[in-house]
């Protein structure tokens, strides 16, 4: 074969799927606490829900500073009041009991005043914690998607290069570079979310060790890469 005709061969394509992700720490916690309180008597179930609820939610006025912190922002959910009648193993209905529910959600941004809020926050046996979501700021999450994105192309062309050098083939140029349809859910992907482990001793504030927050990029990536000169 000529050189001439050798350089004009189709080219080969190389597709491939480029990945990056990296872990960091989280920046924010946002708390959630759950006021219940049942009872025979309406007016007693109302009062103490709403005694529970109140002191919640000064606990998050106090706290409260958009700029400094360490609760940045709050908000207080309904109290609601119902009934039911139940009935006992015999098939009696019994008197009627009302149950009251009312939510709480607090943003913190100094982590370290976490467990000592949910400690004082939870002292009345009515209020329990629901959960905690972790989770970094917007700017934080957008340098570091790109970042992995960069890192992702990266990791894609060093994948063709590998696959063009091991067939004999030059060096790669690239075709198309895509994002994948569907990676999951947007808190699967890029780690919005993440778990905590709760550790306290008896007499000391509970403390809380997130996981570390995962940004995850792949993308889809095509290449062309001719024989070698």
């Amino acid at each position: 074969m000529s050189t001439e005709a050798h350089n004009t061969a189709d080219p080969t394509v190389i597709a491939v799927r480029g990945e990056a992700w990296i872990e960091v720490p989280p920046e924010r916690a946002r708390v959630n606490i759950v006021i219940e309180v049942d009872g025979a008597d309406k007016t007693d179930v109302e009062r103490r829900a709403s005694d529970a609820r109140n002191v919640c939610i000064d606990a998050a006025q106090a706290g409260h500073d958009p700029v400094n912190g360490p609760i940045t922002d709050w908000a207080a959910g309904q109290l609601q009041v119902w009934s039911q009648r139940p009935w006992n193993a015999d098939g009696v209905q019994l008197p009627l009991v009302f149950h009251s529910r009312s939510t709480l959600s607090a943003t913190f941004s100094d982590l370290e005043a976490v467990g000592p809020w949910i400690d004082a926050a939870t002292h009345d046996d009515a209020v329990a914690l629901a959960g905690i979501d972790w989770s970094i700021t917007d700017s934080t999450r957008r340098e570091l998607e790109e970042g992995c994105q960069r890192d992702a192309v990266r990791n894609a062309v060093s994948k063709a290069s590998v696959y063009a050098s091991s067939l004999g083939l030059g060096s790669v140029r690239p075709t198309e570079i895509a994002e994948p349809v569907v990676l999951g859910s947007p808190d699967a992907e890029f780690g919005a979310v993440s778990r905590m482990a709760l550790a306290s001793a008896p007499g000391t504030p509970t403390g809380f060790t997130p996981e570390p927050i995962r940004i995850q990029v792949a993308v889809n990536a095509r290449f062309e890469a001719r024989p070698a000169d």
